[in-house]
């Protein structure tokens, strides 16, 4: 086997540590990965595939996963080598997908699941043209993680799920959003909701358990909206939804689906997988059903 890492910088002490000894143990070579251009994670997934790389380990956090797994799957025509898996080593901030498949942020202990090379296969999704691993969610959510990720870039010490919440609570203290939505596909819906989840595991920004339940190799999407309400109800709702008790709400409406398209007269913010990409009006959302295998526990 040939294992390709594809960190990103600046690599912590740790993990070098770990990827020295893995190294002499096996056929391993790593590349550290830039924001743009030939060397972004995608590009240098693909042409680690082209290379030949049967196990290439993610070493950064679900937005470097995101960029990986939009690679391997524009590369190979969305269907997977049976040979081919991808790992990670959860250094990132939020690493909700490592925690959806238990891996332990202790560095060690994760070099260990790459080691112990245990395979399990896993839904992938796609919004229009982007794929996505763990979420896409609308409405406050993108909002949310658009403020979230302009306080981490300016208070880097801040963790991320505090980001998270502070982000949240001014949303909620300034103005709670409304989004004007429609909902075709297996499910419909059509009104005005808060926010729209649209995810492949249990939770989202580190903290926010938005679908408890939700399995990532069902072959269906977990979808959550929450109509709008008031300032106090919204509070008591996201301390309910960090806790995955909110589902019972009578603003709370859960589905499942394998596909749906989410539109709205205005532009409807989103985020997927941690990053906030241009906003648009419309998103066709499809699930490709254990799609990639993944190192897990």
């Amino acid at each position: 086997m040939k294992y390709k890492f594809i960190v990103k910088p600046p690599a912590k002490k740790e993990y070098r540590k770990e990827f020295l000894k893995f190294k002499k143990e096996f056929s391993a070579e790593e590349e550290f990965a830039e924001k743009e251009g030939l060397k972004n994670a995608k590009n240098l997934v693909k042409k680690a595939i082209e290379e030949g790389f049967d196990r290439i380990i993610i070493v950064g956090g679900d937005g470097l996963l995101n960029e990986a797994v939009n690679g391997i799957m524009e590369e190979t025509q969305e269907k997977i080598s049976a040979n081919f898996v991808l790992g990670i080593i959860p250094t990132g901030s939020g690493n909700n997908f490592a925690k959806e498949l238990e891996i332990t942020k202790d560095i060690k202990g994760a070099f260990n699941v790459i080691r112990n090379d245990k395979k399990i296969s896993i839904d992938i999704g796609k919004a229009n043209d982007r794929y996505f691993i763990n979420c896409i969610s609308f409405g406050f959510d993108g909002l949310v993680n658009k403020m979230a990720n302009e306080m981490k870039e300016k208070y880097p010490f801040l963790p991320r799920q505090l980001s998270y919440l502070m982000a949240a609570l001014n949303e909620m203290i300034t103005k709670i959003p409304e989004f004007e939505i429609k909902i075709r596909g297996e499910i419909g819906f059509e009104g005005k909701i808060t926010s729209a989840a649209v995810t492949n595991s249990q939770s989202y920004g580190g903290i926010f358990k938005i679908n408890p339940g939700a399995k990532i190799d069902d072959g269906k999407f977990n979808v959550c909206l929450i109509e709008p309400v008031g300032k106090i109800r919204a509070l008591i709702d996201i301390y309910k939804v960090i806790k995955g008790t909110h589902t019972h709400l009578p603003e709370v409406k859960t589905f499942l689906a394998s596909f749906l398209n989410i539109s709205s007269p205005d532009i409807l913010f989103y985020e997927m997988d941690g990053e906030v990409p241009e906003p648009g009006k419309e998103y066709q959302i499809d699930i490709f059903p254990k799609a990639i295998n993944f190192l897990a526990p």
